[in-house]
C-alpha cells in the first residue's frame, strides 16, 4: 500500500491569512474589553450622600449576595430567608422547598440587619405605601435625585408594583430578581418598568418632607390585618384582598355592619386592593388608629364621601 503525504496545510497558508487572523483575535480581545467595563460592579456603596442607616443597609444586603431567591421567601414573623411558596402560576414551581428571600423579602431583611429594627415589612405594594417614607421620587422625576439605599420599585401603578431593589449608586441596583435565581447586583434600567423610589432615612439621619403624591385624591391608612375586598358595600362574596400594612383609599361609603366583640364599624372605603380587581371596597373596620364607625387617614382627616 502507498503512503500517502499531505503537506501541512498551515505552512502554506499565505501571509494576508496570519494578519486577518491576528485582526479578528484583537477585535474579539476588544470586545470582550468592553464587556468587562460594562460588567456590574461589585456590590457596595456606590456614592456618597446617604443615611448611615441607609449606607449600613447597602452593605448588609451585599452580603446577601448569592442567596437563592424564593417567593415568598424573608415574610416570616420575623426577617430573614424562609421556605417559599410553591405557585406555578406565578413562576414559582418549586419555591416552597427553596429557603431564600424574594424581593421585599430581601430589603426588609437588610434593612433589619442594618438597624435592628423591623422596619419594612410587607410586600411591594405595602413597601412602597409605607408611612415611614421621608421622601419619595417618582418616575418623570428621573434617577438623579436617588442615594444609595434608596428603594426602587418597578410597575405601571402603584396597585401593580411587582418588584423592589435596593440602590446601590450609579444606576446599579442589588435585587432578589426570580425563582431559579439569586441575589445579584444588575443595572436600575435592567427592569424596563421603574415606577418610583423611597427613602428611609434622611441624609444624615434626618427626615426631609415626602415628595407629594402626584395622584392626589389617595388617603393613606394602615390597616392592622389582611382584609378581603368587595365589589360593593354591601356586597358578601369577596373578590380580592387587601394586605395589612399602609395602604391608600380613596373615598368611604355607608354598608353593610361589620362586627367583632365591641368593635364595629359600616364605613367602607374604595381601594386597589394587592390581589383582585382595582376599585374595590373595604371596611373601615380594618382601620389600626380609629375606632367604631370612624374613617379617618393616618393624619386625622375624614376620609371624604364618594
Amino acid at each position: 500500500m502507498t503512503t500517502r503525504v499531505y503537506p501541512d496545510r498551515r505552512r502554506t497558508r499565505p501571509l494576508w491569512h496570519l494578519a486577518f487572523l491576528l485582526a479578528l483575535l484583537g477585535a474579539l480581545g476588544s470586545f470582550a474589553g468592553a464587556d468587562r467595563a460594562h460588567a456590574a460592579p461589585s456590590c457596595q456603596v456606590l456614592a456618597g450622600g446617604s443615611a448611615p442607616q441607609a449606607a449600613e443597609a447597602v452593605r448588609q444586603a451585599c452580603t446577601l449576595i448569592g442567596t437563592p431567591y424564593s417567593w415568598g421567601g424573608g415574610h416570616g414573623s420575623a426577617p430573614g430567608p424562609s421556605y417559599g411558596i410553591c405557585d406555578a402560576s406565578n413562576g414559582a414551581p418549586n419555591d416552597c422547598h427553596v429557603r431564600g428571600l424574594d424581593c421585599s423579602g430581601m430589603v426588609r431583611y437588610a434593612y433589619f440587619l442594618a438597624t435592628g429594627a423591623d422596619v419594612i415589612n410587607g410586600t411591594t405594594r405595602t413597601q412602597w405605601a409605607t408611612g415611614r417614607a421621608v421622601a419619595r421620587f417618582y418616575r418623570s422625576q428621573g434617577t438623579a435625585l436617588l442615594l444609595p439605599g434608596d428603594l426602587v420599585f418597578y410597575g405601571a401603578s402603584p396597585s401593580t408594583i411587582h418588584h423592589v431593589a435596593i440602590y446601590l449608586g450609579q444606576g446599579y441596583i442589588a435585587e432578589a430578581p426570580y425563582s431559579g435565581g439569586h441575589v445579584q447586583v444588575a443595572a436600575l434600567a435592567s427592569h424596563g418598568d421603574y415606577y418610583g423610589s423611597i427613602r428611609l432615612y434622611g441624609p444624615g439621619g434626618g427626615g426631609q418632607p415626602p415628595t407629594p403624591d402626584p395622584a392626589p385624591g389617595r388617603y393613606w391608612v394602615d390597616t392592622f390585618a389582611n382584609a378581603s375586598v368587595y365589589a360593593s358595600p354591601t356586597s358578601t362574596a369577596s373578590t380580592g384582598t387587601l394586605f395589612q400594612g399602609t395602604n391608600y383609599v380613596y373615598c368611604k361609603a355607608w354598608g353593610r355592619r361589620i362586627v367583632n366583640g365591641s368593635s364595629h364599624n359600616r364605613w367602607w372605603l374604595k381601594t386597589d386592593p394587592d390581589s383582585g380587581p382595582a376599585g374595590q371596597w373595604v371596611s373601615a373596620y380594618y382601620l389600626s388608629r380609629w375606632g367604631n364607625d370612624e374613617a379617618r387617614d393616618n393624619n386625622g382627616t375624614v376620609i371624604p364621601n364618594c
